[in-house]
């Protein structure tokens, strides 16, 4: 008879693969690799996992659940100043400055170019996420195209995103940010001039 699962061996499986992550593609990662920095057996990972993808698969929900929860937080938090340019910019500034950007470099990746199930899923969370910063947005500015702007965002995201792992000189991050951030901002009907 199987041992009952445990969620912490689980959880801890996709913690190291996370941090294994950050160092190598997830192509060249083995379960062999994943088990030795768990310290659990290969057997062991088999028994919370079919196969890799399936690792991938729970890597990527929480990574990306952990972006909308963490934009839901500082939205939420009455402390701040959320006002929709700080909106804007929080959401650029914390997509380019993520320290999983090669795992979600991978994820375009593999998503665009034919692991299906990857895409439905990265597809799925990438709308949830544009729909609930555009909900953020209509409560900001109600008169803003709150659709558009989100998915503006999250375009220039991964834009700025692809630039930061380039470590292109010849594009200036801050100067960037700043005047996108004035554009969508002004551009939203709620700045008079």
């Amino acid at each position: 008879m199987a041992a009952p699962k445990n969620a912490n061996i689980r959880e801890l499986i996709l913690n190291v693969t996370s941090e294994l992550l950050k160092e190598m593609n997830f192509d060249s990662i083995s379960l062999a690799q994943i088990a030795k920095a768990a310290g659990v057996s290969k057997g062991t990972v088999y028994y919370y996992y079919s196969n890799k993808d399936d690792i991938l698969f729970d890597v990527a929900d929480r990574y990306l659940r952990g972006l909308m929860q963490e934009l839901l937080d500082w939205v939420d938090n009455r402390e701040k100043d959320t006002s929709l340019n700080r909106l804007i910019s929080f959401v650029l500034e914390r997509g380019m400055g993520d320290e999983f950007g090669n795992l979600r470099l991978y994820l375009i990746g593999a998503s665009v170019s034919g692991h299906e199930a990857l895409r439905e899923r990265y597809v799925h969370l990438y709308a949830q996420f544009q729909s609930t910063l555009a909900t953020r947005l209509r409560q900001r500015a109600p008169e803003a195209d709150a659709d558009y702007i989100a998915w503006l965002v999250l375009v220039i995201t991964d834009g700025l995103l692809i630039q930061k792992q380039l470590n292109s000189s010849a594009f200036n991050t801050g100067e960037f940010l700043k005047k996108t951030t004035e554009l969508l901002y002004k551009n939203t009907n709620i700045v008079k001039e």
